[in-house]
């Protein structure tokens, strides 16, 4: 801890409040208040166990860094890794997101730090020079003026940045880790080398000046074009963020209407099938009537047969619950049919849900646009597909299974059907999993549906 006369490094011997007073602020409120808005801007409920771990170990730290003179950059990184690690084992966060997080919280303690240290030398010594009785207890108002400078300056960023950690948020955000850590370790190296922890009191005059001689002017145009740049920064992700979920919806938006096209295509040709085979029926009735007039029953039900399997293979009716849906899948499952794939559906889309049409379309035609290209390098005879769709509460589970190749070992990088398909269900908070082996690929999509009763 860095005092106002002197270096303090070490928790005071002396028991009277003012000395008492900067070490509590120090070393235990200010690591509390830094993993508590750990814990806001990454939406998790307290740990206490880990707050207070995190205290003690900060603590620990805070000594090592006066022992070892590890003051400045050296000492920021640890600071750093220290809550970033605290962060991910306490709440199983993602490394980056946790140390993306831990660089800012870090960066604002900086940047307060300096400010306060500036106030400290501009106006704090002035005093205490005219005022020497002030001297010891002027280091826990510093300490207090730091704290409250943390605990406001964190929660103008949470207000109005509280949306970083969102899904969406969390792969731009680590692009900021660069700059605020630099922002951050230029503030400590000025705090240390030119505010520094030592004061020169002339024994004649009475005195007290720091090491260094600083423009003071300066210096405070330098912390307020630090904390500037701070939100700058900020504001910049949150334009780039903008500008990032913009853009996926463009290509979202492009997928769909080439889906669309895909639909319209294969719906005329159904239809010009369906023409044909109404052109054909009545060639079709005529067979039949012959070969019962002579007689030949057994030819004439085989001949039937093929008659209804071919309208089978047309008018297949999938039903289930939703129309966009009924349509989508009987043109899908009826072109993979033709490609000699043996089809299985058991999807029931529940009424009046939270999922959009659109939506359910995106997931069902991307998963089997990707089912039967994968079955078209299966041997005929092997290839098939199945879906399968069910409820569990708020929940509904979407799984996807088809053949492929045996020689595929590893799950292939995503290609823009599934990439459609994650971004969809990030929508809906939900989830997708995929796996393969032994030449059977699954797909699975976990998606949040509230239940209409529920929705109030």
């Amino acid at each position: 801890m860095k005092g106002i006369l002197g270096e303090t490094g070490g928790f005071c011997c002396m028991f009277r409040w003012y000395t008492v007073l900067p070490a509590a602020v120090a070393y235990v409120a200010v690591p509390v208040m830094v993993f508590l808005f750990f814990c806001r801007y990454c939406r998790a409920s307290v740990k206490w166990p880990w707050c207070v771990l995190y205290t003690a170990l900060s603590a620990v730290l805070l000594q090592a860094e006066y022992v070892f003179g590890l003051k400045g950059s050296g000492g920021l990184v640890l600071e750093v890794l220290l809550l970033a690690w605290c962060g991910r084992m306490a709440f199983g966060r993602k490394r980056t997101e946790c140390l993306s997080v831990s660089v800012l919280i870090r960066s604002v303690v900086s940047v307060t730090n300096g400010i306060v240290s500036w106030v400290g030398h501009r106006i704090f010594i002035p005093f205490v020079t005219v005022n020497q009785v002030f001297i010891q207890p002027s280091d826990g108002v510093r300490e207090i003026l730091n704290a409250a400078a943390v605990v406001a300056l964190l929660g103008i960023i949470l207000r109005r940045f509280g949306r970083i950690t969102e899904e969406i948020d969390k792969k731009t955000f680590v692009w900021l880790t660069v700059p605020v850590f630099f922002i951050s370790m230029v503030e400590r190296i000025i705090q240390n080398s030119i505010y520094g922890d030592n004061l020169v009191a002339d024994s004649v005059s009475g005195k007290i000046s720091g090491v260094v001689d600083i423009h003071h002017g300066e210096m405070l145009l330098l912390q307020i074009f630090a904390s500037v740049c701070l939100f700058l920064t900020l504001v910049a992700h949150e334009k780039v963020t903008a500008i990032y979920r913009e853009t996926g919806k463009l290509e979202l938006l492009g997928q769909q209407i080439k889906a669309q096209e895909a639909y319209v295509r294969e719906a005329s040709m159904r239809h010009k099938q369906t023409q044909a085979f109404r052109h054909d029926i009545k060639n079709h009735l005529m067979v039949v009537e012959k070969l019962l007039r002579e007689e030949q029953t057994g030819e004439a039900q085989a001949y039937l047969a093929q008659v209804r399997e071919t309208a089978e293979g047309l008018f297949d009716c999938i039903s289930t619950g939703n129309a966009a849906v009924d349509a989508l899948l009987q043109s899908k499952l009826a072109l993979a049919r033709q490609e000699g794939i043996e089809t299985e559906c058991r999807i029931m889309i529940p009424k009046d849900g939270a999922v959009r049409d659109m939506d359910w379309c995106i997931i069902l035609s991307n998963g089997l646009d990707n089912m039967v290209k994968a079955c078209g390098k299966v041997e005929e005879g092997k290839r098939y597909l199945k879906l399968e769709g069910r409820r569990k509460g708020d929940f509904y589970l979407i799984t996807m299974e088809n053949s492929c190749s045996a020689s595929i070992k590893d799950l292939p990088k995503d290609g823009t059907g599934l990439t459609n398909i994650r971004t969809v269900a990030g929508k809906y908070h939900g989830r997708v999993e995929n796996e393969v082996a032994g030449g059977r690929y699954k797909l699975r999509v976990l998606l949040l549906d509230p239940q209409p009763a529920q929705q109030g």
